[in-house]
């Protein structure tokens, strides 16, 4: 059972969807920016679909944003790794309080597989080739964005159109924009059973 209140602070557990891993790599970034050329994690997962949740903290109005988290499997996490990309270190994941994690500027965050990755870079490519002087957010995600939101707690579960098998799950991101961290939860075997991003809200 996931916990329902973490120091007093009452949470919500929100599905968002399967998310289609077909490499095994995950990419997370804000999708409006950095999709394009954004590093997948080094850790490699089985491949397969696997369910997406939100987790919100506070109430009414105030509720926030908190984790994004990947199911990989229905083991407990038991101890927390932080994900990183190819050239990054451990030993040097915080250094004068600048911390591994990825950025977002434009208030949104996304997951996906590296291969979808380069099919969606693909579909914006063409996007914009047919609409010079498009905005992908105004065109393609607001209204999607508006549907799927309660407040400011929104999300997008985004399948290409071409290749409807392939997804990129969107979210709004905590407080908006920053730096956000992402760990994968390892079971007591070792295994890698969760991926978790934490928009620092807690």
């Amino acid at each position: 059972m996931e916990q329902q209140i973490v120091n007093g602070i009452p949470l919500e557990h929100r599905y968002l969807g399967k998310l289609t891993l077909s490499s095994g790599f995950v990419v997370a970034c804000d999708p409006l920016l950095g999709l394009h050329d954004a590093l997948p994690f080094t850790r490699k997962v089985p491949t397969g679909e696997y369910p997406v949740y939100m987790v919100l903290s506070g109430s009414g109005n105030h509720r926030k944003n908190t984790l994004i988290k990947l199911e990989l499997s229905d083991k407990r996490a038991v101890r927390w790794e932080l994900a990183m990309v190819p050239g990054q270190s451990s030993g040097h994941s915080y250094i004068a309080d600048v911390y591994y994690g990825f950025t977002v500027d434009a208030g949104i965050g996304c997951i996906c597989d590296a291969h979808t990755q380069k099919h969606y870079n693909s579909y914006l490519e063409r996007f914009f080739k047919d609409n010079p002087n498009g905005n992908i957010y105004d065109s393609l995600f607001a209204s999607a964005f508006a549907r799927n939101g309660i407040e400011e707690n929104h999300s997008f579960n985004f399948y290409l159109p071409a290749r409807p098998q392939q997804n990129v799950i969107m979210f709004h991101t905590g407080y908006g924009d920053g730096i956000y961290p992402a760990y994968w939860g390892l079971s007591e075997e070792g295994d890698v059973c969760s991926f978790v991003i934490d928009f620092m809200v807690l």
